[in-house]
């Protein structure tokens, strides 16, 4: 009986001592549950600028007896830090050496305080001041190449701290290469930041990967692990299409094209900073079940730029440079440069004389002058025939000058301008302009008196001007070889240019 009493006294005691366990693991619970729940209704307003509310909120879990944690300790040090004056300052400071007397190892913890130290006026808080490079270091021991000791030494003045976009790229980049298929490289990332979710630069990297990996976006990631070559031949094509322009030439909406090759790295932009931003938004929560993924690589250092990632920048730099400006230049040479003439009408033009004085030509010359003064370099009409007939053969009149904005649409005006004068056109074609080039058009009407007549006319950038002989049933083309050669029997491309015509 003696046996039975102990025994069952043992059990008693047994389950007295599983409640009690049971008992405080729900008490360690709610405690937990209810300084999770302070602790993201103080980031929140901290976010939102409510500072006196989130230390409200902070330091009314602290004084309830929850169970405190970093993060508390964290938010309420940076809800003091922000409001900037040396009071909260020292109110902040008595935060975090609290909280680190508790969690001495904290990164985010020793993260803020590196921050209030590092930024204090070494004049009037020397002592503090000088806990920031030791704070700093610290962080660097338990965390190198972290984006808190990243932090700590951007703080401190440290030169040569790479930028955030280029960690995330260097890690993104590291981890990509060295797995065998980038969603491997995505889940590994994921499962080392479910490990360390204090860990930043985990966060990003896990962000990043999860992007790049998404479908449709393989040359985004081409982009990061092969940054310089990608980047040069983005460039290389941009100067191509400003420069084919002109070389074509093309017109000048065609350049809006070299922006194409531009779009990837732009996207690649978006996309890396929407990762960012999501990081940053990220809330960590303490894990203790993840198991870390020791096929994961460590995250070094990121290096400094070396002198070929240096090389690569300014080529690119001077390529986008040269390549717009060279284009422009170029473009505008071509748009200006025109065809420089020089009017000699020869005395005779086969078998057909030069007529002088009659008045056909002279009403010609005093039209032309009236109608191009201010604009044109010089006029000119001639009227070749029989001289001992007086039979008019042909009429060639025109202008030179700088016509660089001159378009095959000029050439419309022929047709618009003889029915306007109440003449009836028949027939209207294009025709070969000859070896000077720019555009002819040539069309047949009717005078009121004699017989029909075609006037051929041409243009380019550095001459306009009209042929009109009488059609007399020899076709089109006897027409537009009359006009050819008048053209350049009148017009001399090259030399200088001479106000009075070398007759």
């Amino acid at each position: 009986m003696q046996v039975k009493g102990q025994e069952g006294s043992s059990a008693c005691a047994e389950a007295e001592a599983e409640a009690e366990a049971a008992s405080e693991t729900a008490t360690n619970a709610k405690a937990d549950t209810a300084t999770a729940a302070a602790v993201e209704e103080a980031e929140t307003l901290l976010q939102q600028g409510r500072l006196i509310e989130a230390r409200q909120t902070a330091q009314r879990a602290l004084d309830t007896g929850v169970r405190p944690t970093a993060r508390l300790y964290t938010v309420l040090g940076r809800a003091h830090a922000a409001e900037g004056d040396d009071h909260h300052d020292d109110r902040a400071e008595a935060v975090y050496r609290a909280g680190l007397d508790a969690f001495p190892d904290d990164i985010d913890l020793l993260s803020a305080y590196a921050e209030l130290c590092l930024n204090a006026d070494y004049l009037e808080r020397p002592g503090r001041h000088r806990r920031g490079p030791e704070l700093a270091a610290r962080i660097r021991e338990l965390a190198p190449g972290s984006v808190q000791a990243l932090r700590a030494e951007r703080a401190a003045g440290g030169k040569g701290v790479p930028k955030p976009a280029r960690v995330q790229r260097h890690d993104a980049r590291l981890v990509l290469k060295l797995s065998p298929t980038p969603r491997t490289a995505a889940d590994r990332a994921r499962i080392q930041a479910g490990a360390r979710p204090e860990d930043e630069r985990l966060a990003v990297l896990t962000q990043t990967l999860d992007a790049l990996v998404r479908p449709g976006r393989g040359p985004l990631r081409l982009m990061v692990v092969h940054p310089l070559a990608s980047t040069f031949m983005s460039w290389v094509a941009y100067a191509a299409i400003l420069l084919a322009v002109p070389a074509v030439p093309l017109p000048a909406w065609a350049a809006c094209a070299a922006a194409l090759p531009l779009l990837p790295s732009a996207v690649l932009h978006l996309v890396l900073r929407g990762a960012r931003r999501r990081a940053g938004t990220h809330t960590s929560t303490t894990s203790t079940h993840t198991p870390q993924d020791l096929t994961f690589p460590v995250l070094p250092p990121v290096p400094a730029p070396t002198p070929r990632d240096r090389i690569t920048r300014a080529l690119v730099l001077a390529t986008a440079i040269g390549a717009a400006a060279g284009s422009v230049t170029w473009s505008q040479i071509q748009y200006r440069d025109y065809p420089h003439y020089t009017v000699a009408a020869p005395a005779s033009l086969g078998r057909l004389d030069r007529l002088e004085l009659t008045p056909v030509q002279q009403g010609m010359a005093d039209q032309l002058k009236a109608n191009f003064a201010g604009v044109a370099h010089e006029t000119f009409a001639y009227v070749y025939g029989n001289k001992e007939l007086g039979r008019t053969a042909f009429i060639v009149l025109g202008a030179t000058g700088d016509f660089h904005a001159m378009t095959p649409d000029l050439l419309d005006e022929l047709r618009h301008g003889l029915e306007a004068s109440g003449l009836t056109v028949s027939v209207e074609w294009n025709a070969e302009p000859g070896r000077y080039g720019g555009w002819m058009k040539c069309v047949t009407y009717q005078p009121a008196v004699s017989v029909p007549e075609v006037a051929c006319g041409w243009a380019d950038k550095g001459s306009m001007g009209m042929v009109i002989v009488a059609d007399r049933g020899t076709g089109r083309s006897v027409a537009e070889g009359a006009a050819r050669r008048a053209r350049e029997a009148v017009l001399h491309r090259g030399g200088v240019e001479r106000t009075e015509p070398e007759v």
